[in-house]
């Protein structure tokens, strides 16, 4: 890792005095692109210039425009509401056939009749899109097939079997939108520590961690100490492995259902929020967040997520809980390759408790070791069924793919060629565009990425991103559910950072199982409520 000639310390202020309060900062207001000045029939792409740039719109109009003939120009802002004012802004006062989103409010705005004056949807119909093949992948499978299947339900508004919707698919995504935790490549090496397969092999490591420098923490080359993990106060990253975590305990699809309010039965009830997965989950961020555990520096409450992104890269902490964004965000402050990784999140060490064959969390390890690969033989002590669920449970990934989502406004005066971008950047050509310019950012394809030319030039951090997560069972919220985009049902209502991080001795301060009843409390007190605003019933 390279970096700039600035102090530590002097970079620390500065981002602590200035940093941009956005997810995926970045950029200012304006446009330009693939085309010269607007007409009638030009196709403008918006883009919202934050986590992953806008340099990929223009690239991409700009070989739209060459391929096709189609007068093509990219429109941009940094403002964090400009795609819904666009839209409002009705057919005689926005021009934009294309928008790339970062912020999905998109099923609660289709959920409204007539959300855009005089059309009864506000987003053109895609579903021609998904029942078609993509160019370039020799392959005959259609976008519906070459999806995962968490984008594909992220992107599909309900269902007959739903009880609500259509079943028809208005988005698609463009951006996987990977989080996880990233930790310090040079670092493990040079202390020979293992990357975790458990969240108990992730406390003892993180213990070590602080005992390296003859008994206490070690120190970078800048005479900084260095910690186990990197964290801020103000945001909720740490909610990327807690979801992971909570869904490897109770189940990809109890999660699932949880985030819709529903039981094990399908029922709506507000008794479905107290799983021992979730409480298990708040445990785990807990231990790391306790004070006199002494895993991050002390003044973490107090750092913006930039901050606690400069503290990572300048090597004062090993791990770090961030997205796939942090290069980019990062890169007036550091250059270079950095020598930093995804490491697949480390198994919940509490679904022991869900086995019957697994009963110690050496073996656990052991048999992700073999799901892993790194060992031939399956220990013989495992049976079929606890196997299946540890895979599950190692396959799982966060992503907020689900609300970077790319459509059509359904005025658009050039829906056919607005649809024939949307498929050229999903094409193979579109997607090395893509990984190259958007910091090794592709669409939620399930596609081999070793056969794109730019692969091979990709930064550690990318590259690791799509190993952990290829065929990966991705988790995060429900944007596509009532309860989610009408009911106000959410993945966590308090911030954990601000309950586990505090002075156990502060009247904030919660242990994981008050704040999991804390949380369990509000949902209850008003789940009538909610049920009548999502509009759904049991």
């Amino acid at each position: 890792m390279n970096m700039k000639k600035k102090a530590i310390s002097v970079i620390l202020a500065l981002v602590m005095t200035a940093s941009v309060a956005l997810v995926g900062c970045g950029g200012s207001a304006g446009g330009g692109g693939g085309g010269g000045k607007a007409t009638a029939e030009t196709l403008q792409i918006g883009v919202e210039n934050k986590g992953y740039g806008d340099k990929f719109a223009h690239k991409l109009a700009e070989a739209f425009e060459a391929k096709t003939g189609i007068d093509t120009m990219v429109v941009k802002s940094n403002s964090s509401d400009w795609t819904e004012t666009a839209l409002l802004a009705g057919p005689k006062n926005n021009d934009i056939d294309v928008i790339f989103d970062i912020n999905n409010l998109a099923m609660k705005n289709l959920a409204t009749a007539y959300y855009v004056d005089g059309y009864e949807r506000a987003y053109a119909d895609l579903s021609d899109l998904y029942n078609a093949p993509l160019e370039g992948y020799n392959t005959d499978k259609t976008l519906k097939e070459l999806v995962y299947p968490y984008s594909l339900s992220a992107c599909t508004w309900g269902g007959a079997d739903k009880g609500y919707g259509d079943g028809k698919q208005y988005f698609v995504n463009w951006a996987s939108g990977v989080e996880g935790i990233v930790y310090n490549k040079s670092l493990f090496a040079q202390y020979n520590l293992s990357v975790p397969k458990t969240t108990a092999e992730m406390f003892a490591l993180m213990d070590q961690m602080k005992t390296l420098g003859n008994g206490t923490y070690a120190k970078n080359a800048d005479g900084y100490e260095i910690y186990p993990f990197s964290y801020s106060g103000k945001v909720n990253y740490l909610h990327y492995p807690q979801m992971v975590w909570w869904a490897q305990y109770d189940g990809i699809d109890t999660f699932n259902n949880i985030l819709q309010g529903k039981d094990a039965n399908g029922n709506y009830t507000a008794e479905s929020q107290k799983t021992i997965g979730k409480l298990s989950s708040f445990g785990i961020v807990a231990d790391m967040l306790a004070t006199e555990n002494g895993y991050a520096d002390p003044n973490s409450l107090s750092y913006s997520f930039t901050d606690a992104q400069v503290f990572f890269l300048a090597e004062q902490a090993f791990m770090m809980s961030t997205g796939d964004w942090l290069e980019r965000e990062m890169s007036t402050n550091f250059e270079g390759n950095m020598d930093i990784a995804f490491m697949p999140i480390p198994v919940n060490s509490d679904i022991i408790a869900n086995c019957t064959s697994i009963t110690s969390d050496a073996q656990l390890s052991e048999v992700i070791s073999y799901i892993d690969g790194e060992i031939a033989e399956k220990p013989a002590y495992v049976n079929d069924a606890d196997l299946a669920y540890v895979k599950s449970a190692r396959s799982m990934y966060c992503s907020e793919g689900n609300q970077h989502i790319c459509y059509i406004p359904a005025y658009s005066n050039n829906v056919d060629a607005a649809k024939q971008f949307i498929q050229f950047m999903l094409s193979k050509e579109g997607q090395e565009i893509m990984l190259e310019y958007s910091y090794g950012n592709m669409a939620m394809l399930n596609v081999d990425t070793a056969q794109f030319d730019y692969y091979a030039k990709l930064s550690n951090l990318q590259k690791s991103k799509l190993s952990v997560t290829k065929d990966a069972t991705y988790v995060g919220k429900n944007y596509v559910h009532p309860m989610y985009y009408a009911g106000g049902m959410e993945v966590c209502y308090n911030v954990m950072e601000m309950s586990f991080g505090v002075d156990q001795k502060s009247g904030s301060y919660k242990t994981a199982k008050q704040f999991w009843e804390n949380e369990y409390a509000q949902v209850a007190s008003r789940f009538d409520t909610m049920i009548a605003q999502a509009g759904v019933s049991n």
